[in-house]
């Protein structure tokens, strides 16, 4: 009988314990991956960005070389293709075009690029959800 309650006791006490990491896991994870008013960089993200073009459509986004490689949600009435410029929705709802420039990003609001220009280590851009996300160049880069 001792045994059968000593084993009892040491599968509830693992059991415990594998839940207490799960748990552990899942709050870590939430507490990594807010994605409220602030901008998230979820690392499972790297490398590409879903963003909203001008135009509403949802696109997603990585570069090669030193062009936008570009893929619509909407396959049916848009093609991938490879850009020098990519045409966004920032953090406010208004239209930039990126460009890159060495290490940065040139971007220019309303895709003006005769106009007043700004460089930036990141795209501050709307995702599909319509949440602000941020990528740099390095991130996008594959």
């Amino acid at each position: 009988m001792r045994t059968g309650g000593v084993m009892i006791k040491v599968v509830l006490g693992l059991s415990a314990a594998v839940l207490a990491t799960v748990v552990a896991a899942k709050l870590a994870f939430d507490a990594t991956t807010y994605t409220g008013a602030e901008p998230a960089n979820q690392p499972w993200a790297q490398n590409t960005m879903e963003f909203v073009a001008w135009n509403g459509e949802k696109w997603t986004a990585w570069i090669r070389e030193s062009t936008f490689e570009q893929r619509p949600q909407n396959d049916e009435q848009w093609s991938p293709h490879a850009n020098a410029s990519l045409a966004f929705i920032d953090w406010k709802g208004s239209p930039w075009q990126a460009k890159i420039d060495g290490n940065d990003f040139l971007l220019a609001h309303r895709g003006e690029w005769k106009g007043s220009t700004e460089r930036g280590n990141a795209i501050r851009y709307r995702d599909w959800k319509g949440e602000n996300q941020l990528r740099t160049l390095s991130q996008l880069k594959r």
